[in-house]
C-alpha cells in the first residue's frame, strides 16, 4: 500500500508539470501571446505591401505615359516646371 505522502508528491509534481506546460503555451517563445503579436505584425505588413503595390503600379503607369504620351509630357512640363510654348501669354491671378 502506498503512503498518502507519496501520492501527494506525485500530485504536486504532476501539477507543476502541467503548470509549466500552460505557462509555456501562453507566454513561451511559440506561445499564444507571441502568435497573436505575429498575426498583428503580419496584418501590418500585408497592408504596407498593398500600399507599395499600388504605388508601384502608379509609378509604372506614369513611366509608361512619360515614354509614350506627348500630351502627358507637356502637361507635366507646364504644371511642374512652369514651361510655356513660344508666343503664349501667361496670366496670373492676383489676390
Amino acid at each position: 500500500m502506498k503512503k498518502p505522502g507519496k501520492r501527494l508528491k506525485y500530485f504536486i509534481v504532476l501539477f507543476l508539470i502541467i503548470l509549466v506546460m500552460i505557462y509555456c503555451t501562453v507566454f513561451g517563445e511559440r506561445g499564444l501571446l507571441h502568435l497573436k503579436k505575429l498575426r498583428h505584425d503580419l496584418g501590418k505588413i500585408k497592408a504596407i505591401s498593398e500600399e507599395v503595390k499600388k504605388e508601384n503600379d502608379k509609378l509604372k503607369n506614369e513611366a509608361y505615359l512619360l515614354q509614350s504620351d506627348k500630351r502627358y509630357i507637356e502637361k507635366i512640363a507646364r504644371e511642374d516646371l512652369g514651361l510655356v510654348q513660344e508666343n503664349e501669354i501667361i496670366y496670373k491671378k492676383t489676390k
